[in-house]
């Protein structure tokens, strides 16, 4: 890594309380952070700092690394206001700096024959098919993919493991608060791009509404991960290494959909603070006999109550009091019956659910005590038409892991460029609603740096 631009404490000519001015500065280092610094360096913006509370920033970048290449996935075109055309050179831009990542691999190829013929299986029971072309690092190789990427960057300064704990807004300029290694300190920037990524989303959401920045509530994937024997999915994985499948339920008429299949991959822990949530990996150079994938039930609130944000989290400590502070899994076979999974039986033979050992020391219960009735109705229901789809899926060692839920929730209201209705504060990524995904991130990235040059850049050059 270049090592002369990745701040983690001060520099030594900095003294306490110092405020650095910058042209642009960006919050967050992920996957939208650096591709609009990528952007903005090749667009000629002289000084950008980049600001992130980690040395390496969580999210997809670092958690099994998939790349969807589709404009069908990860994002909102109408809320961009682009086209499928515009949002394809987009993509292509993003996939051209990512496969030149030495351990970036292509793993989906839409143009095989076999493709075809999972779309006519899923056509037959009413479910939706997507086969995007795919690439894969590989959870191993996360931090390699995130040191290429800085390195990319020449005259980009880093500030990690640096907090922002306030942003203050005036006609000019911005002004962060900062807190890292070596103490307080104060960036100035003549336009700020905030990108905090899911971890950072609710804190983000504090300060905008602190500073009058416009967001609302959008809607929230709440579901399980599911954990089977790989040989029942390697059918369908062998052809699309993470098959979209998207299902409107006969019963609700909900909408609901797989996520984040990872072929020999492995189920892990999230942490939030005060609970737990459930995700997903593999690695490229170690596999499991297991393959898992989430199953999503997209959730829209309205009024008395439209807070998904609170919503989630009632759900997320609701599994935190029912599990002693740790996740739940349950065995489909218990599941069908309507009996929670235990300890003693979990791994029986005579039940045959040894042939699924699980990954992730979860604990064995009633997943149908922590999620909302209508939402288990959802997944059951998707379950059983999946398993006629891909026939295994519900062998009775199957494993469902709760809770899982991906929080997009907070909208922000921009204009074309991703500019907020505060002068000079622009968004991006998945923790402002603008993208879900690396590639919707970073795509959100790029928009975002071209209306920051387009707008403010030759103006703040002539003004200095």
């Amino acid at each position: 890594m270049n090592d002369r631009n990745i701040h983690t404490i001060s520099n030594g000519e900095e003294t306490p309380h110092m405020t650095q001015v910058y042209d642009v500065i960006v919050i967050g280092s992920g996957p939208a952070g650096l591709f609009a610094a990528l952007t903005l360096e090749h667009l000629g913006v002289d000084t950008i700092a980049v600001v992130d509370r980690t040395r390496y920033t969580a999210g997809g970048l670092l958690n099994d690394g998939k790349l969807n290449l589709d404009s069908r996935i990860g994002f909102d075109l109408d809320d961009l206001a682009l086209d499928h055309e515009s949002i394809d050179r987009l993509i292509n831009r993003v996939k051209c700096v990512f496969t030149a990542f030495d351990a970036c691999r292509q793993v989906t190829f839409p143009s095989d024959q076999r493709v075809t013929s999972w779309q006519h299986i899923a056509r037959e029971r009413d479910v939706e098919f997507i086969a995007p072309e795919q690439w894969h690092w590989g959870t191993d190789n996360g931090k390699k993919v995130v040191d290429y990427l800085r390195n990319l960057l020449v005259k980009t300064t880093f500030y990690l493991e640096t907090e922002v704990t306030g942003i203050e807004p005036d006609d000019q300029s911005l002004t962060i608060s900062c807190t890292g290694p070596r103490g307080e300190k104060r960036l100035t920037g003549h336009t700020l791009l905030c990108a905090p990524g899911r971890q950072g989303a609710y804190w983000f959401r504090r300060v905008a509404n602190e500073i009058g920045i416009d967001n609302s509530f959008g809607p929230i994937d709440v579901g399980i991960r599911i954990e089977l024997n790989r040989r029942f999915f390697d059918p369908v994985t062998d052809v699309v290494y993470d098959p979209k499948f998207i299902i409107k339920t006969k019963r609700h008429r909900d909408r609901v959909r797989t996520f984040c299949t990872n072929p020999g991959g492995r189920v892990r822990f999230e942490h939030y603070g005060d609970f737990k949530l459930i995700n997903g990996d593999a690695l490229a150079g170690r596999k499991t006999e297991n393959t898992n994938f989430a199953l999503l039930n997209t959730v829209r609130l309205t009024q008395p109550f439209s807070d998904s944000t609170l919503f989630g989290h009632m759900i997320a400590k609701q599994f935190h009091l029912l599990g002693g502070g740790t996740p739940i899994v349950q065995r489909v076979g218990d599941f069908r019956e309507g009996s929670r999974s235990r300890t003693e039986t979990f791994n029986s033979t005579t039940r045959h659910f040894n042939l699924c050992t699980p990954t992730c020391a979860a604990v064995p219960g009633d997943i149908s005590l922590g999620i909302p009735a209508r939402i288990i109705d959802n997944l059951w229901e998707s379950l059983k038409t999946l398993d006629k789809i891909v026939p295994g899926i519900l062998h009775p060692s199957t494993l469902m892991y709760a809770p899982e839920i991906k929080f997009f929730d907070t909208h922000f209201h921009t204009d074309k460029h991703l500019e907020t209705n505060i002068p000079r504060i622009f968004v991006a990524g998945d923790g402002v609603g603008k993208s879900r995904g690396i590639v919707g991130s970073a795509v959100t990235g790029i928009i975002a740096a071209e209306g920051i040059a387009r707008k403010y850049g030759s103006h703040e050059k002539n003004r200095r």
